[in-house]
């Protein structure tokens, strides 16, 4: 039986504390590939974990949910890194469809060289929703790709029916729903006034605004987001420390908040309702210990109740 989840963990952290113990993303990726995996057991079972893909069901509930969105789906993917990743489309796209989702969202780190950019098609191009499928950039995105080439890969998402968001937002009438896409913050592209921008200018003071949904790859914007306000913020980046022995908290989360303690799930922090999804693919060393891929499910609910959770 898939276990209830307790509820989630509510913190308020103050911008001095958020940025203590920041730690630079080269050396924390050393530390990673140094990390000994020794013995045919320990491979086996990381060799399961990194193609074992586990769905994470969450259902969220908001007193002033607007209407159209009572028992809508928001599916998450993240970090697919498609350079190594050896989960195939089909599974992908299965684990994915399986759940019907009104809307589709990615939070960045697809690729990391200019060889993976045709690699969109066979892992993207079979994924639907109604209400649309939104994407936004990661480090690794950035990490080869010419300017020429950025825009070729942004018009392949936008060829397979993604709506790439970066520093932009765009709001679905619909669900009465702003997806508001915040681009990469770990290589400072974010820019979350200018993402918010189109928000702010259309404000009204209506007793039932619009949700405010927000993507970004990286928790590192965080204190802005907080200040522009958040109904959802789903993030990855992290990975949950890809590589984690049982009992032990990750070496590697690349994240201020991950040295805080925050490297993974579901949080509120400064009042906004964060997930950390720790993604599909793998970075430096091609296995996942302990951290499975996960693809994560939100389902929005009227009420009061604390969040419910299941994985499957």
């Amino acid at each position: 039986m898939p276990k209830k989840s307790t509820p989630p963990l509510s913190k308020t952290i103050s911008r001095r504390s958020l940025f203590r113990g920041i730690g630079g993303f080269i050396a924390n990726h050393w530390l990673l590939s140094s990390i000994p995996l020794a013995g045919a057991g320990v491979l086996g079972w990381a060799n399961y974990d990194t193609l074992t893909i586990k769905r994470q069901e969450w259902d969220l509930y908001y007193p002033n949910l607007p209407i159209s969105l009572e028992g809508k789906t928001i599916c998450q993917l993240s970090d697919l890194h498609l350079e190594s990743l050896r989960i195939s489309p089909e599974h992908i796209r299965h684990s994915v469809m399986a759940q019907k989702p009104d809307l589709l969202v990615l939070t960045g780190d697809i690729i990391s060289t200019r060889t993976d950019i045709d690699k969109l098609d066979p892992y993207l191009g079979g994924l639907a929703a109604p209400h649309g499928k939104f994407v936004v950039l990661g480090n690794n995105d950035y990490s080869h790709l010419s300017k020429t080439l950025l825009k070729r890969y942004l018009r392949q998402f936008e060829s397979l029916g993604w709506t790439p968001l970066l520093n932009d937002a765009i709001l679905l009438p619909d669900l009465n729903l702003w997806v508001i896409g915040i681009d990469d913050p770990a290589t400072a592209h974010d820019d979350v006034d200018l993402a918010y921008q189109k928000v702010l200018s259309s404000q009204s003071f209506s007793t039932n605004p619009p949700f405010r949904l927000v993507l970004a790859h990286s928790t590192d914007c965080l204190d802005d987001v907080a200040e522009n306000k958040a109904d959802l913020f789903l993030t990855g980046h992290t990975h949950g420390g890809q590589i984690r022995l049982p009992g032990c908290k990750p070496l590697i989360t690349n994240t201020y908040l991950g040295d805080l303690g925050f490297y993974e799930g579901y949080h509120v922090i400064n009042n906004v309702p964060l997930y950390i999804n720790t993604g599909i693919g793998e970075s430096v060393i091609p296995l996942r210990l302990n951290v499975p891929p996960e693809i994560a499910f939100f389902t929005l609910h009227q009420g009061n109740e604390v969040p419910g959770h299941q994985t499957r």
